[in-house]
């Protein structure tokens, strides 16, 4: 995140940069936004799982109220919170470790391509169905072997969705 931040300033600061640096420039920005709001999200929903009280995170996040606060992640959900109404334990389990693992490849991502690929494999298991979300995590997990990771969590996650799910 941190090298996406770097190369959009020097293009702003480039006085001639061409229209091709400026574009790359705003792709850059608008993928570290999004990477920026999975981020969000996930520090909330642990900070919520702790209990930790929307008030103080409103406060932490400059807002104005504790609904402000609950809004704003609702927006950071987006179609995550739709399928979240229908999951069981054991795929709501799943999906929330789905998250963390997201989570953590995003702050600190493995200087890897297929820590990459995993990443965008997780990005889609985050909201998909039951069915669709085992075989993404079980396609992340392809992707992460021989990337300095854990993902002994979420390789122990699917297994319990998978011996919790009905024949």
């Amino acid at each position: 995140m941190t090298r996406a931040y770097d190369a959009v300033i020097a293009v702003v600061a480039q006085g001639d940069a061409s229209d091709a640096d400026r574009l790359a420039a705003l792709a850059r920005i608008a993928s570290a936004r999004k990477d920026l709001d999975s981020l969000e999200r996930g520090l909330i929903a642990d900070l919520r799982a702790n209990g930790v009280s929307w008030t103080r995170i409103a406060a932490t996040i400059g807002v104005g109220s504790r609904q402000a606060a609950e809004q704003r992640y609702l927006r950071l959900c987006g179609s995550l919170d739709r399928q979240h109404n229908v999951d069981t334990a054991a795929i709501a389990t799943l999906r929330a470790s789905a998250l963390r693992a997201h989570t953590t490849l995003i702050a600190s991502p493995p200087d890897h391509p297929r820590a990459r690929l995993a990443v965008a494999t997780l990005e889609h298991a985050l909201s998909a169905a039951p069915g669709a979300l085992y075989a993404l995590v079980e396609q992340a997990l392809g992707d992460l072997q021989g990337v300095p990771f854990d993902s002994s969590a979420l390789t122990s996650a699917l297994s319990a969705a998978r011996l919790g799910s009905p024949k």
